[in-house]
């Protein structure tokens, strides 16, 4: 697929009803089908199956955003993997209980696109992640042309200087201050644009979620006559920096540019050193305007929907560490209790869906397993890497050999076998990756004899320490269950270089623990005046002169 450098093509409105219910659309609960929240809830508990159907419901809005702040399109694939990567690790401290199946529906897309709009606008202004690295985008090629879309129906409301200004800072990733320099307008005015382009879009949002019905236009109540200021001995216009806008009082103000990314580190820190300083009142009412911000702005741009690369999936599930791909989500499908009826009983799934369902699970599930083992690129990529190095070949406990090639560059690895024994009648063998860090270990799946004909692959080389073989009974055990058959030492180099046929050129013994090799090594509110501007802008609705 081919992605526009400029930006996505104008893409429909998406509806903002659901008539036809869907197995994640918030009428599917009528069905006794999971929606979002459930998925969600049950990738947390490990259910990659779950996981999967969260992904493939939630995915085009994602790649949307991703493909209108990136450039490259290798760079928009890459941030949208590392996003849901970030969603498998944030999915089991997360609950949503709004009262709605709808309200839910709605605060997990919200939370969804708020993570992968922050997750973004760091790779795109830093190239690295907590916890994830730096130096994660292939290409580096920075932000993606702006000034392309035509407004949807909900940002309509705005004038054209306000959606060009909350396009670049949303759909654009930039900051305040990006946006100025690349509209080539003064910074205040930047401010007051963004500031009020976000209130007059949550007032339709408030009208059609709410139920607050307001003929007022936000904007224009603004106290920012130079009469009223002179009056109320107070500047209420944006300045040039933080510090000024805070002693003027427009802290509040500042959540609405905060909510948008749209604030560098700097001045984050500064804003939350303020807030520090105030009551817990203050800091209440600010951090919920700044949750009402992010509600709007992801609804308004609920449009910026793009279909990812089939193959991203494959990707994404590659790099999760390996878990129980679960039957939860056809748990999900069985009568269930709507809290918009007051917990009138839902109508049975007729047999046969249920049937149907249960049958897409059941081979959702295997692919998935398939596509943990087998990783028909990882191959060659590890021996391809500069980096690579092969294991000390691994006499196993009941015969036959093991050896392990790894990419700590790459963070690829996999292992071969030779002249294994069967694993007797009701037995399969089962490997196991033991983390660096003494957790439990992760199961990559059951293996028969002539599954291990083929090279087992895996990512993800640098959370985990070595990799075990055991005896377990047929299905497989949650943990090991019997003694190691043998263990390939993942942390300690033996080899520079790919070794075809699994021998070693040499075997040095490892290094003391503590000590690296010798080559690689262990990897180890009120408002101000609509938009004020630098003398230039027309007062249209909210768009006033800055004074300062």
């Amino acid at each position: 697929m081919k992605k526009n450098a400029p930006g996505l093509p104008d893409r429909p409105t998406v509806p903002e009803d659901d008539p036809v219910p869907s197995a994640t659309s918030p009428a599917a609960a009528d069905l006794g089908l999971p929606g979002l929240d459930d998925l969600l809830r049950l990738a947390g508990e490990g259910d990659q199956a779950s996981f999967s159907a969260f992904y493939d419901a939630t995915a085009p809005w994602v790649y949307g955003l991703a493909c209108s702040i990136f450039a490259s399109e290798a760079d928009a694939d890459e941030a949208m993997v590392l996003t849901y990567v970030r969603v498998w690790d944030a999915a089991p401290h997360e609950r949503f209980d709004d009262d709605s199946v709808r309200a839910r529906h709605r605060s997990v897309l919200c939370w969804l696109e708020v993570l992968a709009h922050e997750t973004m606008t760091r790779l795109l202004r830093e190239d690295a992640l907590p916890e994830y690295g730096a130096g994660l985008l292939p290409d580096g090629a920075g932000a993606a042309e702006g000034g392309h879309r035509q407004p949807t129906t909900v940002l309509s409301v705005l004038t054209p200087a306000q959606f060009q200004a909350l396009d670049l800072a949303w759909a654009g990733g930039r900051t305040y201050r990006q946006v100025a320099e690349e509209l080539g307008i003064a910074v205040p005015t930047v401010k007051s644009r963004l500031r009020d382009a976000v209130q007059r879009v949550s007032k339709r949002y408030q009208e059609k979620f709410l139920g607050r019905s307001s003929e007022d236009d936000p904007v224009l109540h603004r106290a920012v006559t130079p009469e009223i200021a002179a009056r109320t001995g107070t500047t209420r216009n944006f300045t040039l920096n933080l510090s000024q806008d805070l002693e003027n009082g427009l802290a509040k103000e500042w959540a609405d540019l905060v909510a948008l990314d749209a604030v560098a580190d700097p001045e984050r820190e500064e804003l939350e050193r303020f807030l520090s300083r105030q009551g817990p009142e203050f800091t209440t009412l600010w951090r919920a305007r700044i949750e009402g911000a992010r509600r709007t702005v992801t609804w308004a741009f609920r449009g910026l929907a793009h279909e990812p690369p089939s193959e991203l999936l494959d990707e994404l599930l590659h790099r999760l560490p390996a878990q129980d791909v679960g039957m939860g989500l056809v748990d999900g499908l069985g009568p269930s209790e709507s809290p918009d009826h007051g917990g009138t009983p839902k109508r049975p799934v007729k047999k046969w869906m249920l049937v149907v369902a249960g049958l897409l699970i059941l081979v959702l599930g295997l692919w998935t397993i398939v596509r943990l083992i087998v990783g028909p690129d990882i191959v060659s990529a590890v021996d391809r890497a500069e980096d690579s190095f092969t294991t000390r070949e691994i006499a196993l406990t009941d015969g036959g050999s093991m050896q392990g090639h790894v990419s700590k560059d790459q963070d690829l690895a996999y292992v071969t076998f030779a002249g294994m024994p069967s694993p007797g009648e009701g037995n399969v063998f089962q490997l196991w990756l033991f983390p660096t860090d003494g957790s439990a270990p992760h199961s990559l799946g059951t293996h028969t004899l002539e599954d291990l004909q083929d090279p087992v692959t895996f990512r993800g080389v640098e959370r985990f320490r070595e990799l075990v073989v055991t005896l377990e009974p047929e299905g497989g055990s949650e943990t090991p269950t019997s003694a190691s058959l043998g263990n390939v030492d993942l942390v300690h180099q033996v080899t520079q270089g790919p070794i075809y046929g699994g021998h070693p050129n040499s075997t040095p013994t490892p290094p003391e623990e503590g000590e690296g090799s010798d080559d690689e090594g262990a990897g180890g509110d009120e408002g101000d005046g609509g938009d004020e501007g630098d003398g230039g802008d027309e007062v249209d609705g909210g768009d006033e002169v800055d004074e300062g």
